[in-house]
C-alpha cells in the first residue's frame, strides 16, 4: 500500500563503516529518501556510501571536508535543503547508529498521523542496545550481533521535524537533534509532544576500536569548532569526560575488548543480568555487501583525521621571514631583501 505521507531522513555520518551499510538499507526501506552529509570519514565509510548510492538507492550524498563537528548547524541546513528538494511531511534526523522501530512503514505513518497540528516537531524515544557476553562474536553486522537493550530506557529523545518547522526560519536543531532551539532565544529547548508508538534502536558502542575513534576523534572534532567554553561544555561534557579518562588518565590502557565496552557504558562487565536487559533484536535481514571496504584501524583513522585538521588549519608565523640569500652585486652573498619583513 502506498503511503499518503512523504517522509525522509537526514544524517551526518563520519566514521561508522561497521554499521553504515546496515543503517542505509534499513532506512531507505522505511523512508522515501535519505540525505547524508558525508563528514570527512577516514575508515571506509565514504567508499561504502558511494557504493550504496551506485546501486541506485534513494540516497543523496553531500560531501563535507570540514574537520570540526558542527552537527546542529549542518543538519539544520540539510533539513531545509532536503525539504526544498523533496517537500516532505516529516523528516527524521538520524545518526548512523539509530534504526527506526518497528521496522514497518504503516506503523511509522500511524505514529506520525498523531502529531498535533502546528507542532514543529515531535519527540521519539531512544532504546539503547548494549553488547553482552551472549553476543555472537563471529557476526560482523552489529545490528544482528547486539541483541539486548536496556530494560529501562534512558531519558533521551530525538526529534522528527514537521512542515511547521520548515515554515519557521527561526527554528534550528539543537546539537544531537535532541530538540529544537529558537534563534535569539535562550539555549533551552522548546517543548514538543511525544511520539509513543515508534522509537529508535540505538547502537552507540559496538567494538573497542569504534569506541576509541568515537571518543578521541569525537572530542577533538568538538574542540575544532572553536565554540565558547560555556557552549562547548553544554554540548560536549560527556565527550570531554570520556576523552580525559581515556587519553589523560589512561583508564582504558591494557583493557580487553569486553572491558573497554563495559567501561564506556559505565558498567563493571558485559554480563547480561536478569532484569537489566531485554532481548529485543532489531530486524536486519539485509546481507552486507561492502564489508571489504571497512578500515578498522584506530591509529590510521586518527592519523588521517589529524592530517585533515592540520591541512584545513595552516599555521601563521608572525615573526621575521627572510628571503634566501642571493649573491649581491659585489658577490659577497648579501641579499638585497635579507632581513626585510614579509607580509
Amino acid at each position: 500500500m502506498t503511503s499518503k505521507l512523504r517522509v525522509a531522513g537526514i544524517s551526518m555520518i563520519r566514521n561508522d563503516a561497521d554499521i553504515v551499510e546496515a543503517f542505509v538499507r534499513h532506512s531507505v526501506r522505511l523512508l522515501d529518501h535519505l540525505f547524508v552529509i558525508v563528514h570527512s570519514p577516514e575508515d571506509g565509510t565514504g567508499e561504502i556510501l558511494k557504493a550504496l548510492h551506485g546501486e541506485g538507492l534513494p540516497v543523496t550524498l553531500i560531501f563535507d571536508d570540514e574537520p570540526a563537528f558542527l552537527q546542529g548547524e549542518r543538519l539544520t541546513w540539510l533539513a531545509r535543503e532536503a525539504h526544498a528538494a523533496l517537500p516532505c511531511d516529516f523528516i527524521f534526523p538520524l545518526d548512523a547508529d539509530e534504526f527506526l522501530v518497528p521496522a514497518e512503514r504503516a506503523a511509522i505513518d500511524r505514529a506520525l498521523d498523531a502529531v498535533p497540528p502546528g507542532a514543529p516537531a515531535a519527540r521519539l524515544r531512544l532504546r539503547t542496545f548494549v553488547p553482552t557476553a551472549d553476543d555472537d562474536a563471529d557476526e560482523i553486522n552489529p545490528v544482528r550481533r547486539i541483541r539486548h537493550r536496556l530494560s529501562e530506557e534512558p531519558k533521551v529523545r530525538k526529534v522528527v521535524l514537521t512542515r511547521t518547522f520548515f515554515a519557521d526560519p527561526t527554528l534550528v536543531l539543537d546539537h544531537g537533534s535532541h530538540g529544537l532551539l529558537r534563534v535569539g532565544a535562550s539555549a533551552r529547548q522548546i517543548p514538543l509532544p511525544p511520539l509513543r508508538e515508534i522509537a529508535l534502536a540505538h547502537y552507540p558502542v559496538r567494538s573497542a576500536n569504534q569506541v576509541t575513534n568515537k571518543t578521541v576523534i569525537g572530542y577533538l572534532a568538538h574542540l575544532a569548532t572553536g565554540r565558547p567554553e560555556l557552549e562547548e561544555r553544554r554540548i560536549a561534557i560527556h565527550w570531554r569526560r570520556c576523552y580525559e579518562d581515556m587519553v589523560v588518565n589512561g583508564a582504558t590502557h591494557g583493557m580487553t575488548e569486553r572491558q573497554m565496552i563495559a567501561w564506556f557504558h559505565g558498567r563493571p562487565d558485559v554480563e547480561a543480568r536478569a532484569g537489566e536487559f531485554v532481548c529485543d533484536p532489531t530486524p536486519a535481514d539485509d546481507a552486507l555487501r561492502y564489508t571489504h571496504l571497512m578500515r578498522n584501524d584506530t591509529y590510521a583513522t586518527l592519523a588521517r583525521f589529524a592530517e585533515n585538521l592540520v591541512r584545513k588549519r595552516p599555521g601563521h608565523l608572525d615573526g621575521m621571514r627572510f628571503d634566501h640569500v642571493r649573491p649581491g652585486p659585489s658577490g659577497d652573498g648579501t641579499a638585497a631583501g635579507a632581513g626585510r619583513r614579509r607580509s
